[in-house]
Order: C-alpha cells, then structure tokens, then sequence
C-alpha cells in the first residue's frame, strides 16, 4: 500500500492505540506525526504542514470536538480532511462531530484496513478539490483579466452591459447583475446577463424592499444568499432568476462612498461549507467587483452627485427656499426709476448663477426657472405702477413656451432678458417666442460686450435692449480703453434702435463717466440695491 508521502497528524490521548495508528499508517506509506492532547495537536497544526488529521472524539484537555471547531474556524486549515475516532455506541456523538465539521468517522475497535482506505478516500477528494479550486482560481483571473481590458462605454448603462456580458463566460455562473445605488436609496440595475429575474429591467428601479435590503447589506460587505434566504415582503432573493439556486453580491465602493452592487449567480446547488460553489462565487464576486469599480466609477460618482444634486433641488422647488429681490433700472437723464430687475435669492445662500447652471445640468433647469419667475411675478403683481419688470430667462425656456402663460397676466410690462452666455441654436425659434406672447414683451440682451456671441444675438434679434457687462463698467472713469468700447456699443445700439443699459455701477466716477458717453440707462448698488417686493414704491 503506498500512501504516497502525505503527512496525518494522529491525535489520542490513549499512547497505546495512537502508535498503532502511526505503525499501520507508516506501513500504508503515510508520514505521521502524534499528539497525546488537543492543545498539542492545535500547535503541531501552528507549526507543521499535514494533510489529514486522524482525531480521537473524547480528549482530556481539549475535547475532540472542540479541537474539530477550531480546525474549522482557521483559515489554514479549515478545509482540512478531519476523520473522527468515536466508540462502538457514540452515535450521537458522530453525529456532533459530522455537525462541527469531521470529513469522516471510524469506530473503535478501528479495522487498519477500513481506517487507510477512508484516509485514501478524503484525501483523493481533497486533490479534487484542490484541482477545481486551482481550476476556478484560473478562470477567475481570465475573466479579470478579460474587464481590464473592457472599454468603458458611452454611458455607464453600456458599461455595465459589457461587465455582465463578460462575467457570465465565468464556467458554473449563470447569470450577473450590477446595480447603482443613488442618494435617494433607490436601487437601480444597469446591467444584466444570464439568469436573472425577469422583472428585473435595466434602468428601472427596484421595488423599495429589494432596495432596502441591497443597501443594507452592502453597506457591511460582501455576502451571500441561497434561495431560500429572501428578504421579508420580497417573491425571491434579490435579482436572482428562478432556476439559480445562489448568488453572491459585492458592493462597489470608491473613495469611500457606496456606489453600487455586482450580483453573480452560483450554478449549482450548495450548502453552508466554506469549499461549496457559493463560497467560491463569493471570492469571485469581490474580485470582479474590484474591476467593475474600476471601469464603472467615474461615470457612477458623476451619477451620484447628479443625484444627489436633483434630490437637493427638488427639495428647494418643494419647499419654495428662495426669494425673489428687484434692483431698480434708473434713467440717467431724469434720474428716474423706469424698471427693475428681479433676481433670486436662495436661502441657503447659494450662488444663483451657480445653482440656475447646475440645475440647467441635471436636466431640472426649466422646472427652477418656472418657480422662480412664477414666485417673482406673483411678487411684483401690482406694486410697479407704470415701470416694467426685466426676467432673466434662458433661450430654453424662452422656446419652450412656457413663459407665455406665467406672463400673460402679469400686470406690468415684461422685458426678457437673455444672456450671451447661453447658446442659442435658432434665432428664428426665439422670434417666434417673442412673438407667442400676447401683451407687450420687450427682449434684452445681457452681458454685451463679454464675447463676440453678444453681437450676432443684437443682429438677428434686435433687441429693445442692451445690457453692458459689468466687466467694463468697473473702473471705466480711469480706463481709456473702456471708454472706447462703450462708445463703440453705444454707438452701436443707437443705430440698431437699442437702449443701452450699464450694470454694476458702484461708484460716482463711473455714473458720471457713462453720462458722459450718453448710456441711456444703469443699475448698480450705487443706485440702488436689490430689495425685497414688499418694499418696492408703487
């Protein structure tokens, strides 16, 4: 018999029957080494490598199941073949150690030919497994290997479509899922491969309880689930398809945020141990789940703070947190008050212009303009006596009509006031605008003289108005060139029939430099800062 030089670690504390053991497994061609107590048999474990372990049931010290318990729960050797040593009548402590995790029993007296055949048995399915795991183990870093050389795609929907599409080449994984998870703890799939759920569609968000449990769980680690572990209220565990009996989920975190979840499902059935397909769809899961981050985190962070920032939005237009403030519009011939113009005021302090561009940029843009200029006008109503109302407003939302009906009974005479700033695609939609508007609107023209873009709104437009950008105003008295250029758009807007207007005027040497250059029109904190409706004069 040849025992083919594997090492079996003998452990009785009867010195008789344990060097009866060690000479027939040395005949087999088994090495042995011997321990007479379990706290000895856990060092040589410590210490010395071994390939079985031949374990008598009651121990002195450390009881054999205890030892077995321990074995179990060390990494090092928690796959290690264990066969029990138990008497004749110890059934119920057979079964205990078939519980805590013995490969195998033999019962005294042991029959020398019985005891090397099972060693032989386990260990040929220790080489088994060890074979398939090294075998998984290479298919694992294929398959890694294979999404590092992924390209990102177009969106993170298209990305996520390649991971999955990849993974499921993985042999005995049927299917994968990856899952964004937003500010809002909503659940969102943006891909998915092979057996999954079929009311599971990308792009669409999963039930609450579904999302609920998958934040909740990976907000922990990586984890789990077999079949029949469902989250209460849910038909199946969370995007697994019917016929998968497992699946193992990863989360994606970058930078210390939360961004999402890979679910790969196990393709067999399996139990709790730790060499079963689920346990090894686990260890892949999180490395799969390391590239997925990779490839797919920039766009999700983007994602996520787009998210995060409609959320912060929605609350603002929910609980109307803004303020609409009119600064006045002085003519610099009489010195009177001709209009004003309403700006916002958020009361979180934020930059307007900066909140208007992000909200313009998670696609809220029209929603924000709508409740401002709709809070503005309701403002306004009835205390400008003969003065127009000058609204900023995008060529967005100029085009989209919707402005129309928010004017329509405004009670004042309206200018819109487009930036130079936004593009405009077609003038021609613009004019059609302006002209869907029933009682008199005027347009304006803002920040003229900051780019060259300024000049073709004033040519195809031909606005009522001209805005001078702030820029040019500041210091003009002691600036020959800016008084240049403010002769020139004067001259400019005289001869296209436009008034001009001079902004951010602070200052009296400036006042009195734009009398000179004949600028119809300013508004500045010289002449008057930004105030509240209820204080306006009627």
């Amino acid at each position: 018999m040849d025992g083919g030089g594997s090492r079996v670690l003998v452990v009785d504390d009867d010195i008789v029957l344990a060097e009866m053991f060690v000479e027939a497994l040395s005949l087999a061609g088994f090495q042995t080494t011997m321990a007479n107590t379990g706290q000895a048999a856990l060092d040589v474990l410590q210490r010395q490598q071994v390939d079985a372990v031949l374990l008598d049931s009651q121990m002195p010290d450390i009881g054999g199941h205890e030892v077995l318990r321990r074995i179990r729960g060390d990494t090092q050797t928690r796959t290690l073949p264990v066969i029990l040593v138990t008497g004749q009548g110890e059934i119920a402590r057979r079964v205990e150690g078939l519980e805590a995790g013995a490969s195998d029993y033999v019962v005294k007296p042991v029959a020398v030919d019985e005891l090397v055949a099972r060693i032989r048995a386990q260990l040929r399915g220790q080489a088994v497994w060890t074979r398939l795991l090294e075998s998984q183990l290479r298919e694992r870093a294929t398959v890694t290997e294979a999404l590092c050389r992924l390209r990102p795609g177009n969106s993170p929907e298209q990305t996520a479509d390649r991971i999955c599409s990849e993974l499921v080449t993985v042999r005995n994984l049927d299917g994968a899922v990856l899952v964004m998870l937003t500010n809002d703890d909503d659940a969102i799939p943006l891909g998915r491969h092979g057996n999954v759920d079929a009311a599971i569609r990308v792009g669409e968000a999963l039930p609450a309880v579904t999302a609920r449990h998958l934040l909740q769980r990976a907000r922990q680690n990586a984890w789990t689930e077999l079949r029949v572990d469902q989250p209460p209220g849910a038909t199946g565990p969370p995007l697994l398809g019917p016929s998968a009996p497992a699946a193992a989920y990863a989360p994606l975190r970058s930078q210390g945020r939360l961004l999402g979840v890979l679910a790969i499902a196990a393709g067999q059935a399996a139990t709790d141990a730790p060499t079963d397909e689920v346990a090894q769809a686990l260890s892949a899961a999180i490395d799969f789940a390391a590239v997925s981050t990779a490839l797919l985190g920039p766009a999700l962070q983007r994602q996520s703070a787009m998210s995060l920032t409609q959320s912060a939005l929605s609350q603002v237009l929910q609980a109307g947190s803004f303020t609409p403030v009119f600064q006045p519009i002085i003519d610099l011939t009489s010195g009177d008050i001709v209009g004003y113009e309403t700006l916002t005021r958020f009361n979180d302090g934020s930059n307007p212009q900066a909140r208007f561009a992000e909200a313009a940029a998670v696609g809220m843009g029209l929603d924000l303009e709508r409740a401002t200029m709709a809070t503005a006008l309701q403002a306004a109503d009835g205390r400008l006596g003969n003065r127009w109302l000058s609204v900023n407003v995008s060529p967005q939302f100029l085009a989209s009509g919707e402005a129309v009906p928010l004017i329509r009974d405004a009670g004042c005479d309206i200018v819109l006031e487009l930036t130079e700033h936004d593009p405009i695609d077609d003038y021609g939609d613009i004019m059609r605008a302006v002209r869907a508007f029933e009682g008199p609107v005027r347009l304006s023209i803002d920040d003229a003289g900051a780019g060259y873009a300024c000049l073709t709104h004033v040519l195809w437009l031909q606005p009522d108005f001209v805005k001078l950008d702030r820029g040019w105003v500041k210091g003009i008295n002691a600036d020959p060139a800016r008084q240049a250029l403010v002769a020139g758009l004067e001259s400019f807007a005289s001869r296209t029939g436009a008034t001009l207007i001079a902004e951010g005027v602070e200052t009296a040497a400036e006042l009195e430099k734009l009398r000179e250059l004949r600028v119809d029109l300013a508004q500045g904190y010289l002449l008057g800062r930004p105030e509240a409706a209820v204080t306006l004069s009627s």
